[in-house]
């Protein structure tokens, strides 16, 4: 017998609510397929509460006041990365990580009409045609760079993800270095695939390798129970500690 499904209802506003914390502007996101009430703050502070369909909006308001001081943190904290994200340059002194470590941009000019980018004496050195404008400069810096790390990450992760599959005992039928917004690993399980991103290259070895073997370790457990951890913990003891050092460093490995 054939069934037939609903489609799903999904009904987005814009709103404003004055709480006893301040005003807080957010998108109204009312769907059929939600039970709860929920609130998400996402990279550039802005506001979404996603609800049941038919919830009052008395509820809501009362949900949102009762709320508003985290929403307010959170907002506060979005803006501050924002803003420091913004204030980075691909410009001459700036500096940037590479496997734990901060290494200048240092930028000449040339009468050469074609960039060049290395990493040579503890530095990335930046060769600039003279009629290259401000923008078109610090454009190409930042992209000769993100392919600079990409290429390294390529070259490295391969490596370790060989070296420790033979101590786990398992490595993946496939592995994908790519860029992932939100995550620095990720593992399919279905089809033995591991999914690494690219930007773990500016952490230090000892955490691109926890990456690695978290990632390996989900072969054998597609899931994150206390067996899982027993599995990390085996060959990373100290696996905490550089899941603490992703989360204090995630600004300056996020590149702009």
């Amino acid at each position: 017998m054939r069934s037939f499904h609903k489609p799903r209802k999904i009904i987005r506003t814009q709103e404003k609510i004055i709480t006893t914390k301040g005003a807080i502007e957010y998108q109204l996101c009312r769907s059929s397929a939600r039970r709860t009430l929920a609130i998400s703050i996402d990279d550039k502070a802005k506001v979404t509460v996603s609800v049941p369909l038919r919830v009052a909006l008395k509820d809501i308001h009362r949900f949102l006041n009762e709320k508003s001081h985290w929403i307010n943190e959170k907002v506060a904290e979005a803006r501050k990365n924002l803003d420091y994200l913004q204030s980075r340059r691909f410009d001459h002194g700036n500096e940037f990580l590479y496997l734990g470590k901060k290494y200048p941009i240092v930028i000449k000019s040339s009468q050469n009409k074609r960039l060049q980018f290395n990493f040579e004496d503890n530095q990335w050195l930046a060769t600039i045609p003279e009629d290259f404008s401000e923008e078109e400069r610090e454009e190409k810096i930042k992209d000769k760079l993100k392919r600079w790390y990409r290429q390294q990450a390529e070259e490295l992760i391969g490596s370790r993800i060989f070296h420790y599959s033979r101590i786990i005992g398992i490595g993946p039928k496939k592995i994908a270095i790519r860029t992932q917004k939100r995550m620095w690993g990720c593992c399919d399980y279905n089809t033995q695939t591991i999914h690494i991103n690219w930007q773990i290259i500016l952490s230090p070895l000892e955490v691109v390798d926890y990456v690695v073997v978290h990632e390996i370790c989900h072969l054998l457990v597609p899931n994150h129970s206390k067996r899982f951890w027993n599995k990390v913990a085996k060959v990373m003891p100290r696996y905490k500690h550089y899941q603490a050092w992703l989360k204090a460093n995630f600004l300056d490995m996020t590149l702009p």
